[in-house]
């Protein structure tokens, strides 16, 4: 995929331009949204990123966006947290279907206003055969595996239950040092391996990543 198509397709500022991906930035209270660079990488993968700056919030961009990405059926990690270094609250999704990461972080300006870093990242070049250091479910469709701000993960459909999905892991993390400590999240060294999971049509959609544990997650209410 070329920088032009994934600025002007896949992350367009307005509804108008945002083609074949049910995802543009529409940034509420606009005040400002410049596209920062023209040809940007990290870590090999081409990014798109903006600068925007808003009337609303930080604390309402980010929940804003954050119901965004759950709408658009993306997967959103739990407990979010900061960006390393900088202390700074973000929010972090995951297109699994056209295989994009979002990030977006942000700080309060002094006029009230805030200051937004929209990020997007194409991952489809990560494309391999198998699933590095994490292992594929049997059947498995599509293994993709990643490495973006917040995660390395493995992602793939398959013809099968979340509860068979979860058994596969529970039976094989172990060997690893893995421990589970609650359903579909297992544990070692500070690190955790969640398998999330949706349906897609008659198949499941699933998403296993890795990171940096910062604890369970609360009980539903």
């Amino acid at each position: 995929m070329t920088f032009a198509v994934l600025a002007a397709v896949l992350f367009a500022a307005s509804p108008a331009d945002a083609g074949p991906v049910p995802f543009s930035w529409d940034v509420p209270g606009q005040l400002q949204l410049v596209p920062v660079g023209k040809k940007l990488e990290a870590s090999g993968l081409p990014v798109v990123v903006y600068l925007a700056k808003s009337s609303w919030e930080l604390d309402r961009l980010l929940l804003h966006y954050a119901a965004r990405f759950a709408e658009a059926g993306f997967f959103i990690p739990p407990k979010m947290g900061r960006i390393k270094g900088l202390k700074l609250p973000r929010v972090v999704a995951l297109d699994d279907v056209q295989m994009v990461s979002f990030l977006v972080y942000g700080w309060p300006e002094p006029d009230g206003t805030s200051t937004l870093v929209l990020g997007a990242a194409d991952l489809q070049h990560r494309k391999q055969g198998g699933g590095g250091s994490l292992p594929v479910f049997p059947g498995a469709r599509s293994p993709t595996t990643f490495n973006v701000e917040f995660a390395t993960g493995l992602s793939f459909t398959v013809q099968a239950t979340q509860a068979e999905v979860i058994d596969f892991y529970r039976s094989v993390l172990p060997s690893g040092g893995w421990k589970e400590r609650e359903p579909g999240a297992f544990v070692r060294e500070r690190r955790v391996v969640r398998v999330l999971a949706k349906q897609q049509g008659a198949l499941l959609s699933v998403v296993v990543l890795e990171q940096a544990d910062d604890g369970p997650l609360p009980a539903p209410p």
